[in-house]
């Protein structure tokens, strides 16, 4: 099939306002695993930030307030989400472009760039183009971070609900990646299948670059709040751990570091924030929505 115009694209997201707030609202587990990833690979403190594909913004707002000092730029082609974006989530060091990425349509070095549920629906002929303009927008540590529907969910969706599907929503192999990292003079830190409403439904990946290497060693764990308290009764019985725990570094955590089992609490919202921030747009304190689309942006 032809690849639809830029304007077919632009009004199927523009129609899908409803879905976006009510995945916002009503915490869609897709976009809490991607921010959970975030917050384990983005780099310590970045200073700038962009999101392609940011959809109404929320994402791009909380990135904002998880790091205030650094300037965060939310991307979409909907015209009508940037003006979602641009009403509910606001903060000073946020700001929107209604624009399509492309080299020289930004200034600047990024340390973090994240396509969130974005890259599969870029079609292959326009990959190169996108890639590109990622190569040019990259600082010499910056990380990007990917999630992206496997080609078996997508697969899956083609033959079971082929309404569901995006206008443009392509498969995204692992020798995608890797061309993907290559033209954009990354390395592939990080894959991995995960999932969210059926295994192996969502891939996450981190691409990156560096250009040194820093020593692993043991580092003591320091635990805080009440497992300190743990730590010194397990001490009193005879059950004080014998390996120390890694941390997290530019490359992400260690193999001696437990995998995180909870969001990021810089990234957290309570509900009724989300609620209050979605009504600067619907003008009520509870928006409704026909439905949550699991891949809306």
């Amino acid at each position: 099939m032809p690849t639809p115009t830029l304007e077919t694209v632009r009004s199927y997201y523009d129609q899908r306002i409803d879905e976006k707030i009510h995945d916002f609202t009503h915490i869609n587990p897709r976009i809490e695993a991607a921010v959970q990833l975030i917050a384990e690979w983005a780099p310590p403190k970045p200073a700038r930030i962009l999101e392609i594909g940011c959809g109404i913004g929320a994402t791009s707002w909380r990135m904002a307030r998880a790091w205030p000092e650094a300037e965060v730029i939310g991307a979409d082609v909907s015209s009508a989400s940037i003006d979602v974006a641009k009403t509910c989530f606001r903060l000073p060091n946020l700001s929107y472009r209604d624009i399509l990425i492309t080299e020289g349509v930004l200034g600047g070095k990024f340390d973090l760039v994240l396509l969130m549920d974005t890259y599969e629906h870029i079609a292959p002929n326009d990959r190169r183009t996108l890639h590109e303009a990622i190569k040019s927008l990259l600082s010499e540590e910056a990380r990007l971070v990917l999630t992206i529907p496997t080609p078996v969910a997508l697969d899956y969706a083609r033959s079971t609900n082929p309404s569901d599907l995006q206008p443009v929503d392509e498969n995204v192999t692992p020798t995608d990646i890797l061309v993907l990292a290559k033209e954009t003079d990354a390395q592939l830190l990080y894959y991995r299948e995960v999932g969210i409403w059926q295994y192996g439904d969502y891939a996450h990946l981190v691409l990156g670059r560096y250009h040194t290497l820093s020593d692993v060693k043991l580092r003591e764990y320091r635990p805080e709040g009440i497992a300190v308290l743990k730590r010194h009764i397990k001490r009193l019985l005879g059950y004080a751990q014998t390996t120390s725990t890694g941390r997290r570094d530019y490359l992400g955590s260690d193999v001696l570091r437990p995998s995180a089992r909870h969001i990021d609490y810089r990234f957290r919202v309570t509900s009724a924030e989300r609620r209050r921030l979605a009504s600067a747009w619907r003008g009520s304190a509870d928006p409704k929505s026909a439905r949550g689309a699991r891949t809306s942006k």
